[in-house]
C-alpha cells in the first residue's frame, strides 16, 4: 500500500491510524521513519492512547535514514546490504501474530529525486513480502510527484503497490491518486 501526503500532519494522522489498526489486530508494530516525522508520529499515538514507550506492546522504531545509509554501497542500494539490514529485520519481526510496517526510506529517494533507487527499494519490499506475512505502507510527499515530468514514477510507483491512497485532507495527493 502506498499513500500520498500532502503535510507531515497528514502523515502523522494516517500512519498512527495504519499503527493503531495493526495493534488491535495483534500485530507487531514496526516503523522507519526520519526522526522529525516519528515525533509527530508518535504525538499522534500518545493523544489516541497508544502506548509508544511500553516495550511489551511490539512496536520498533528505526530511523529511516540510518537503515538507508546500511543498505547503500557507493551511492546505490546494494541487494547483499539490503538483506542483510532489511532483509534480516522483517524475518525477525515477521511471525505467527502478524507485522505491520510503515516504511518511507522510499520518500529519502523520491525527495532527492532518485526516483529509480526507490523504485529498486520497492521491488525489494515486494519481494519481502512474498516471502514474510506483513502488512506495509509506504509514504510519500505529494510534492515529489507534481511536476508532470514525474508522471511516469509515480506511475512506477504506483505500479509497484496493490493499492494507492491519500486522504481527503491532502488535497495534491487526493489529485495525483485520482489521475
Amino acid at each position: 500500500m502506498v499513500q500520498l501526503f500532502d503535510a507531515p500532519r497528514s502523515l502523522a494522522d494516517a500512519v498512527s491510524h495504519f499503527l493503531i489498526e495493526g495493534r488491535a489486530r495483534g500485530e507487531h508494530q514496526h516503523v522507519i521513519a526520519r526522526a522529525s516525522h516519528w515525533q509527530l508520529i508518535r504525538a499522534y499515538l500518545e493523544r489516541r492512547g497508544f502506548p509508544v514507550d511500553d516495550g511489551a506492546e511490539g512496536m520498533t522504531v528505526i530511523d529511516a535514514r540510518k537503515i538507508r545509509t546500511r543498505m547503500m554501497r557507493r551511492g546505490l542500494l546494494d541487494p547483499r546490504r539490503m538483506e542483510e539490514t532489511l532483509g534480516t529485520l522483517i524475518a525477525e519481526l515477521a511471525g505467527p501474530r502478524g507485522l505491520r510496517v510503515y516504511g518511507e526510506i522510499v520518500e529519502l529517494f523520491a525527495e532527492e529525486g532518485n526516483f529509480e533507487q526507490a523504485c529498486a527499494l520497492e521491488d525489494y519490499w515486494n519481494h519481502l513480502l512474498e516471502k514474510y506475512r506483513f502488512t506495509l505502507l509506504c509514504g510519500y510527499t505529494a510534492a515529489h510527484f507534481a511536476d508532470p515530468c514525474h508522471a511516469q514514477h509515480l506511475r512506477d510507483v504506483f505500479g509497484r503497490h496493490t493499492t494507492v491512497k491519500s486522504q481527503s485532507a491532502d488535497s495534491l495527493g487526493s489529485w495525483l491518486t485520482s489521475r
